[in-house]
């Protein structure tokens, strides 16, 4: 539906002919009865002068841009496509100007600058250099349209753009064949009974850009296609599988079919499969669980996004999951569950769990955006496991199609962005982390965990004031002036008042001891305690990276932000390594804890992010802001890999 509404909203601003509106209004003249009798920029700066050519020219461009970002904005890069292909369609037969119109070149190359950007300038040089051998404008149009999937290959476009630029290419290549055989060269004037083309030109050309609209979301799909194995985390060891619909049951091992069933492993490293019934059937590992096909036609539709599709739940109805599975025997006897999917469908998974449901959409772009992008990082994460991602934090939060099912924004961001991801220096970035609050400045990942990665730095979470330089945060390793940030909240930051902006955690002097029991032992409240927790090392963000623990039986050490935070109470408790310890009593009865931020602080600000989308920024302009010097651009890789 959103591919449809894309294309009426092309063909309707491709319909407006500024040749027709610009002819009238300067010469008093429709100029499709005048000279080539097409609505283009060279049939007026023929009869009206050069520059009225050029503004129709430009006007025409900018009409296939315009086209081209509300088919973005409607349907993400299928839409794209669709709007810009229906625009050029709109020049060709325009619909307020009695279906009469040009050759399409400029709105098709002003389509082109967002669709295909890379294929612009050597068209473009392309079409410079047959002008000024042939000296011809049909001739050159017609050999620089029909060269345009050529073009494509050679910049390395994905093959759906490339399909693209061929369609397109030859409609608009047909469009100029007359004129460019004509000894006129484009100059012949206008038949009385007509339009110069023959009808069946024009049905051809009608129906090539028909095709083209049509192939466009499966083209899309195919060519983006990547698949992952997710690992489900903190399952019992018996699991349960159903179907959700009672006419579409599991389809286990390739033989089984039931509605649901009950697996577990045994010692002898397969799994059983126990029906509603009692009988209990062993396989060997891995079992493979899916949706049984309900015709021969609907096997293994993975690409449905219909939520009314049969989707398989685990452990109980409300936990369900697109997709299918497989269930697979560790190395020490466990049963993994490995929901195995489409990448879309498993950022669509992903993003309501990890940035909220209910947040705005440009947010949720975002979040799909690096979603995308860390799963392609994290595949070589879990090598020793039959599986590329797990479902919790360890790699990113996935909890299937429940939520995104729930709340139809989830799954419109996931679509408008669909196979985009972050690039730095024209490949792919490596990894985009994210956290939920950074309390004011984000994190640099080279002082935090000592590898560089140069858009992951540390930034300010706000408007930067007229002083400051964009993209740099101030160091604040000195106590004090980590003191000074905590207790001086900044309400130009975008997080500002956010979950963990600022945060506070007080425990008693023996609450302390058993908290850190796991790293000094357990302390004799008669003879020994705790004197002192002192941040020792910190990044110049202010975290902590090496906290000493004094007690009157020694000192102790903890290295590493994550480590310190866990054993300190653990990352809920202690929301960030951005905090000062304060004492009461002497010794110490009371220790204070005093915080900023929550999550270690790398990469986009999730609050921030969701702030900045309402404030009216853009998911690029969010993302440009936390990964400075990154695109955001199509994955461009090919179905399978």
């Amino acid at each position: 539906m959103r591919l449809l509404l894309a294309a009426i909203v092309g063909y309707c601003i491709g319909s407006v002919s500024s040749a027709v509106i610009v002819g009238k209004a300067v010469g008093g003249i429709d100029v499709r009865k005048h000279g080539s009798g097409t609505a283009g920029g060279a049939n007026v700066g023929r009869l009206l002068g050069a520059r009225y050519g050029v503004l129709v020219a430009c006007c025409d461009v900018a009409k296939g841009m315009a086209a081209a970002i509300a088919g973005r904005a409607i349907g993400g890069a299928p839409g794209q496509m669709a709007s810009g292909a229906a625009a050029v369609i709109g020049h060709i037969l325009p619909l307020w100007f009695g279906f009469s119109g040009g050759k399409a070149i400029a709105t098709f190359f002003g389509s082109c600058v967002l669709t295909a950007p890379a294929a612009v300038l050597p068209a473009g040089a392309l079409w410079l250099l047959l002008y000024l051998a042939l000296r011809s404008v049909p001739q050159a149009s017609a050999v620089a349209s029909a060269c345009l999937p050529l073009i494509g290959w050679v910049c390395r476009l994905p093959w759906q753009r490339i399909l693209y630029l061929g369609v397109m290419g030859a409609a608009i290549c047909l469009r100029h064949v007359p004129d460019a055989r004509a000894p006129g060269q484009g100059r012949r004037p206008r038949r009385p009974r007509g339009p110069t083309r023959p009808q069946t030109r024009g049905l051809m050309i009608a129906f090539a850009i028909g095709v083209c609209l049509a192939t466009l979301p499966a083209v899309a799909d195919s060519g983006e296609s990547v698949r992952v194995r997710v690992g489900l985390s903190g399952l019992a060891a018996s699991v349960a599988l159903g179907s959700s619909s009672t006419q579409a049951p599991l389809c286990i091992a390739g033989s089984l079919e039931m509605p649901v069933a009950l697996f577990e492993p045994d010692e002898a490293g397969r799994i059983t499969c126990v029906s509603p019934d009692g009988t209990r059937t062993c396989f060997e590992s891995p079992v493979a669980v899916e949706i049984a096909a309900l015709d021969p036609g609907s096997a293994r539709d993975d690409s449905s996004r219909d939520s009314a599709r049969p989707l398989i739940w685990v452990g109980q109805c409300d936990y369900v999951y697109r997709g299918q599975f497989e269930l697979a025997c560790g190395k020490s006897g466990e049963m993994h569950v490995i929901n195995i999917l489409d990448l879309e469908d498993y950022v669509a998974g992903v993003v309501p769990y990890e940035i909220g449901a209910g947040a705005p959409q440009e947010a949720l772009k975002a979040q799909a955006v690096v979603a995308r992008t860390e799963a392609l990082s994290l595949a070589g994460r879990h090598d020793e496991e039959p599986f590329d991602i797990c479902s919790s934090t360890h790699c990113q939060v996935y909890r299937g199609a429940g939520a995104e099912l729930d709340r139809p924004d989830v799954r419109r961001a996931v679509e408008s962005t669909r196979g985009e991801a972050l690039f730095w220096s024209g490949e792919l970035a490596p990894g985009a982390k994210y956290h939920a609050c950074c309390g004011g400045v984000t994190e640099s990942a080279g002082a935090l965990w000592q590898f560089d990665v140069p858009y992951m730095v540390g930034v300010g979470c706000g408007v930067p004031a007229p002083e400051t330089t964009p993209g740099h945060a101030a160091a604040t390793r000195d106590e004090e002036a980590v003191r000074a940030v905590i207790t001086a909240p900044n309400p130009r930051d975008f997080c500002y008042g956010s979950n963990g902006y600022r945060w506070r955690v007080e425990y008693t002097a023996s609450q302390l001891a058993t908290v850190l029991a796991p790293v000094i032992g357990r302390l004799e409240p008669s003879r020994s305690s705790i004197i002192r927790v002192a941040v020792v090392e910190r990044t110049p963000r202010g975290s902590a990276v090496r906290v000493r623990i004094t007690t009157t039986d020694g000192e102790y050490e903890i290295a590493g932000e994550y480590a310190i935070r866990s054993a300190l109470g653990g990352t809920v408790t202690i929301k960030s390594g951005v905090f000062v310890v304060d004492t009461e009593g002497d010794p110490p009865s009371t220790f204070v804890f005093s915080g900023a931020g929550y999550g270690h602080g790398v990469g986009m600000c999730q609050y921030g992010a969701r702030a900045m989308a309402r404030a009216g920024y853009s998911y690029r302009a969010i993302l440009g802001h936390y990964y400075p010097g990154t695109t955001v651009e199509p994955m461009l890789r090919p179905a399978g890999d």
